[in-house]
């Protein structure tokens, strides 16, 4: 971009651009420290503020002894539950012993008179007695479980419905807070655009141009980062309806600029030769001759084959001509031959340097 500028120049203006990016800097550490600073903005509410404290330990007073009553309960009908399958495993390895012992025995003898059976059919019997006793044990377990928990659960339930109504108090007020600080930041950024797009529109181009743009970032990173966020969303019409709002605010600036542009390119293709090579800058014009574009219409100007281009085939603008002195061919916005030095005649530059030599003579 700066291609064409000299050294000096093209140092400076890079300064420039570090001095705009560094006040941007400075003034966007300034603003988020003053935004922090803001009041309702520093503290936001919390759930817990809209929370029925002393019912709510209340509540939480009588749930305690109840969930420990139900966990001693269940330690306890799990040792039930241990027992009974402890004697469950026992009763069927003995039973699987003793049908085995059985079928070991020869057929003719009679079972039902033998003392082994007979006491091998008692110890299965009391194992069965043992199981029955234990798993009602276990019901009468559960039993009390149950009956602690239907207790317990109307005041979860009144618990739960605490914390939703704390819930929905809490998100009103959320609600309402974000408003008041989205409120408070669009009086500090809303000044801040309103100098920005001043700015933008007298001094962009002016010798304070550093100090301008870097203004104009501050403000931009003010409205992107510290206040769009911060949008509320009524069901999303704020944030949509805003965005679709920019949108067509900036697509008709769009459409604007691209007609001031065609019309302002218009006057300039319909201007005499010398006029509109005055109102083209120096250097924009080394670096569009450069790109092998047109300065003025900022067309590309392919060559031709066998021939010398002087003008413009888009719009006629003269970009070559021929040193009166030595007939060197040369950029028409030069202000002296690159040859033998002589001044263009027509050349605002060249002629006011020539003046210049012929007072001091």
């Amino acid at each position: 971009m700066y291609q064409q500028l000299r050294a000096p120049e093209r140092l400076f203006r890079f300064g420039q651009w570090a001095v705009a990016f560094l006040f941007a800097f400075f003034l966007i550490k300034v603003g988020a420290s003053l935004i922090a600073d803001l009041p309702l903005l520093s503290t936001s509410p919390q759930q817990s503020d809209f929370l029925d404290q002393r019912r709510e330990q209340e509540l939480q007073q009588q749930i305690q002894p109840l969930e420990l009553s139900i966990s001693e309960l269940q330690k306890s009908a799990e040792l039930s539950q241990e027992r009974l399958l402890r004697s469950q495993d026992e009763y069927s390895k003995d039973k699987q012993s003793f049908d085995n012992w059985r079928a070991a025995r020869g057929s003719t003898e009679q079972a039902e008179n033998n003392p082994e059976v007979i006491s091998r059919v008692r110890k299965l019997d009391e194992q069965l007695k043992k199981q029955t006793a234990i798993s009602s044990e276990l019901q009468q377990w559960q039993k009390k479980i149950e009956a602690q928990r239907d207790l317990l659960q109307p005041l979860q339930e009144q618990v739960t419905t605490l914390n939703n109504q704390a819930y929905q108090a809490y998100q009103q007020a959320l609600y309402h807070s974000s408003l008041k600080a989205f409120a408070i930041r669009l009086l500090f950024v809303a000044p801040l655009l309103i100098a920005a797009i001043w700015l933008f529109r007298r001094h962009r181009n002016s010798q304070h141009w550093p100090f301008a743009w870097g203004f104009i970032f501050f403000a931009l990173f003010a409205f992107f980062f510290e206040l769009v966020p911060y949008l509320p969303s009524f069901g999303g019409y704020i944030r949509y309806g805003v965005g679709a709002i920019l949108t067509f605010l900036g697509g008709k600036a769009l459409m604007r600029a691209l007609q001031q542009y065609l019309e302002r390119k218009h006057q300039e293709q319909t201007a005499p030769q010398e006029e509109r090579k005055q109102e083209i800058r120096y250097e924009k014009a080394l670096e569009s001759m450069a790109k092998g574009q047109c300065p003025s219409c900022e067309r590309g100007m392919p060559g031709i084959e066998g021939a010398v281009l002087n003008y413009c085939m888009h719009c006629g603008l003269k970009t070559h001509e021929v040193c009166s002195q030595c007939g060197l061919r040369h950029n028409a916005f030069f202000p002296y031959c690159p040859a033998c030095g002589s001044a263009a005649a027509a050349h605002p530059r060249a002629a006011t340097v020539t003046q210049e030599s012929k007072n001091q003579v």
